[in-house]
């Protein structure tokens, strides 16, 4: 699974994009989607940035987010957490978001 970058504005900083990625949840641990999700928005290597379990348990990460319905059709479940400056949104069903801080929040 290789992220994509929503904004395809290549001009702007990696740090200024939304990255959304879609992962199945039974072949590849939450914790690892992250992680490599946070280092394609970043433009950066996995091991350059800020270890997950720094921000968020990655086994409980990984125990909650198996524990859906990968099927479910309103994607209720969701864990959202700041790391390296982005806001990280994991659903669920098997998606992560990657989205740049807001100015002004408590996000490192």
């Amino acid at each position: 699974m290789t992220p994509k970058r929503s904004d395809h504005s290549e001009a702007q900083s990696a740090m200024t994009h939304t990255v959304r990625a879609d992962y199945d949840w039974t072949a590849i641990p939450p914790s690892t989607a992250v992680i490599e999700t946070v280092a394609v928005a970043l433009d950066q290597e996995p091991t350059e940035i800020t270890p997950l379990y720094e921000v968020i348990d990655p086994d409980a990460l990984n125990t909650l987010m198996r524990s859906s319905d990968p099927d479910s059709v309103d994607d209720e479940l969701t864990v959202t957490f700041p790391i390296a400056g982005q806001s990280v949104t994991v659903h669920g069903s098997g998606t992560v978001v990657i989205r740049p801080a807001k100015a002004g929040s408590d996000i490192d």
